[in-house]
Order: C-alpha cells, then sequence, then structure tokens
C-alpha cells in the first residue's frame, strides 16, 4: 500500500461517515486484490475542492459494470458479498454535497475519486448540515422471501443504527410478532409467495394497529391494494432503494 497525502484544509462534514466511507473504497480495493497488487490512496486539493482517491492495480471493470458499480445490492463477488461498499460510499459523498466517481479499464485496475466542496465564507450550509437528525434505533422486522436481499436490506438497515430481524414470509412474520411485543417497525416485501406485503400489512394492523409497516415493491407501478390497505400502511417504497430513501421514511415515521 502507498499513499501520497498532500495537506487538505479541514472539511467540514460527518466524521463518522466520511470515516466509513474511506473504510469502504479501501475494503473494495483490498477485495480486488485476492493475488496481491498495488493499493494507492491519494490526497489533493483545488481551490474549491478536496479529492481523494484509492486505486488499485486489479483486473479493472468493463464499462457496463463501471456504470453500475454504485448500485445497490450490485456486485461481481457473488453470493458472499451484498454489493453496498460503492453504493454507502456514493451515498455519503453525494450528502455532503460531493461526488464518487469511477475510472476503470481492464488490465490496468480502477481508481474511484471523492470530491468534496471546501467551505467558503459566503457558501450556504452543505446538504449535510441540513439533514435531519438520525432517527433513534428500532428494532425492524424485516421480511422477504429472498435471503440474499433480505440479506442485504437488514445490512442498509444496521448501517444506519438499527437492529434487524428477519421473516422469509408472512406467517414466519406473524409467528415473530406474536412472541416479540418490543418491535418497532415492521418492513415487508410485496411480492411473496402465501402471504402478499398488503396482506402482511392488514393482519398486522388487525393486532397491533399503532406498529408502524412498511412495504416494499419490485415493481416499477406499485400494485394496487384496497382503500384501507393502503391508508393503513406507513410507506410504500420502490427497488432499488438507497441509504437515503430509508433514512427518508424512517425519520418521516419519527415526526409523527
Amino acid at each position: 500500500m502507498e499513499s501520497h497525502l498532500a495537506p487538505l484544509p479541514q472539511i467540514p462534514g460527518d466524521a463518522a461517515a466520511l470515516r466509513e466511507l474511506l473504510t469502504n473504497l479501501v475494503l473494495n480495493a483490498v477485495d480486488a486484490l485476492p493475488r496481491g497488487g498495488r493499493l494507492t490512496i491519494d490526497t489533493s486539493s483545488s481551490g474549491s475542492t478536496a479529492v481523494i482517491a484509492v486505486a488499485d492495480t486489479a483486473l479493472g471493470m468493463p464499462e457496463d459494470v463501471r456504470r453500475r458499480a454504485h448500485e445497490p445490492f450490485f456486485t461481481t463477488k457473488g453470493v458472499r458479498s451484498t454489493g453496498l461498499g460503492l453504493s454507502v460510499a456514493f451515498g455519503i459523498a453525494r450528502r455532503h454535497g460531493g461526488e464518487l466517481i469511477v475510472q476503470s479499464e481492464i488490465g490496468h485496475g480502477t481508481t474511484v475519486r471523492v470530491i468534496l466542496p471546501l467551505p467558503s465564507a459566503a457558501a450556504p450550509p452543505p446538504p449535510w448540515a441540513a439533514s435531519p437528525q438520525p432517527v433513534r434505533p428500532l428494532r425492524i422486522l424485516l421480511v422477504d422471501d429472498e435471503d440474499e436481499v433480505r440479506q442485504a436490506l437488514a445490512e442498509m438497515l444496521v448501517s444506519q443504527g438499527h437492529t434487524v430481524g428477519g421473516a422469509s414470509g408472512g406467517l414466519d412474520a406473524l409467528r415473530t410478532l406474536g412472541e416479540d411485543a418490543g418491535i418497532d417497525l415492521v418492513i415487508t416485501d410485496l411480492v411473496m409467495p402465501a402471504m402478499t406485503g398488503w396482506e402482511l400489512a392488514d393482519a398486522v394492523k388487525a393486532s397491533r394497529p399503532a406498529l408502524p409497516v412498511g412495504v416494499v415493491s419490485g415493481w416499477g407501478d406499485v400494485p394496487e391494494a384496497a382503500p384501507a390497505t393502503q391508508a393503513a400502511v406507513d410507506f410504500v417504497l420502490s427497488k432499488p432503494l438507497t441509504l437515503e430513501t430509508l433514512a427518508d421514511a424512517l425519520g418521516r415515521l419519527g415526526e409523527r
């Protein structure tokens, strides 16, 4: 590993989030070098921006992979990875008013550059400063019949400080709710065998009317449900989910 660290001005932001951003970039680069190679971290600044670059000498990405690298759940590492590293880093950079740029070429490795704005006296507060405070940690029951999707969504929620339990379907979820009165929120996939997300929401609200329920749809248009069911559901989100959309939905729950 090599580093070329030019002095940088103080960068305003969430220190823990920026540390997570850099950690994810370094771990991604390490994963790309299973047989060894060189990993380089560079820093630089211009008048208005600071740049952090993490480069590796791995095989590089084809163009179609590079274009999708920041999408949640997109991964080329197989079932052991949920593909959230670059997505998390991208989201943190955007929340700080910056950008994350991936440059890669087959046979020539990959460089990820994070460009963050530097403050000026006349500049408005950066986006992260206006963001709502994180909601209190919740105990969330996550319901999805696809194990890998459930695991990936759980990792997103855990990264925001929540405790997550899983259920593989509606009946499993209802059993868990019957045994655990401490669950604060149910998030369920919409299309599942035996019981749909709408049907699960109806059953949850029938036994625990005050328990918030969120529905996640993988369809471009959310299928309609009975008006009473739609009114009972606290939020509906479409895949692919991002950390921002999840945080926003949970934040709105906290405002009620």
